[in-house]
């Protein structure tokens, strides 16, 4: 598998990744905070196209580049919800299946920080969004929200097996195992 990560420091410090397969050159970027430069380079020296964006929430700083990145490489956008930053999305529900080229992926709802919250689940990694961060979860609206989006945590991301990589809309990435140990929220 192929991965990139990019942070966009002046979109809220959001992270960016592109996961792509050897294989058949097919490429995902997982949110889209802005266009950045670095995403045609890279696909250009990989020889890989960008088939499709993931996006974890409707949040500014996970789609404020993705009119651009549609204009330019006319992907197909998954999302939790039909329309993001004005663009149409296929939307997928919880264990939806999500492939990219050769790698074959299950989308995962985690509610809480917004109603249509959506991971993404490749082999050894999940893509979080704005839901699970290292040492911390994403900001609610209530109580009950917080309690939502802490259940989803557990059920749907916590029973991954304890060494998949955790990449989260901001801040580092973690582990399961580290994140069920550590996390405030869940010890």
């Amino acid at each position: 598998m192929i991965f990139a990560h990019f942070l966009i420091p002046e979109v809220n410090e959001a992270n960016m990744f592109i996961v792509a397969c050897p294989e058949k050159r097919a490429a995902m970027l997982i949110d889209a905070a802005a266009y950045d430069r670095r995403i045609p380079i890279f696909l250009e020296s990989h020889n890989l196209t960008l088939e499709s964006v993931f996006i974890t929430h409707a949040h500014y700083d996970h789609v404020s580049g993705l009119a651009e990145v549609i204009r330019l490489h006319k992907p197909t956008v998954y999302a939790g919800i039909p329309q993001v930053a004005d663009i149409s999305a296929q939307v997928v529900k919880n264990d939806a299946a999500i492939e990219i080229g050769a790698i074959k992926g299950r989308v995962v709802e985690l509610p809480g920080h917004t109603p249509e919250a959506i991971g993404l689940i490749l082999p050894g990694m999940a893509f979080t969004g704005d839901a699970l961060f290292a040492g911390s979860i994403g900001g609610t609206a209530s109580l009950h929200d917080k309690a939502i989006e802490i259940d989803h945590i557990r059920r749907r991301l916590f029973s991954l097996p304890d060494d998949c990589l955790i990449h989260t809309g901001h801040g580092p990435s973690s582990t399961i195992a580290v994140e069920k140990k550590y996390n405030p929220f869940f010890v």
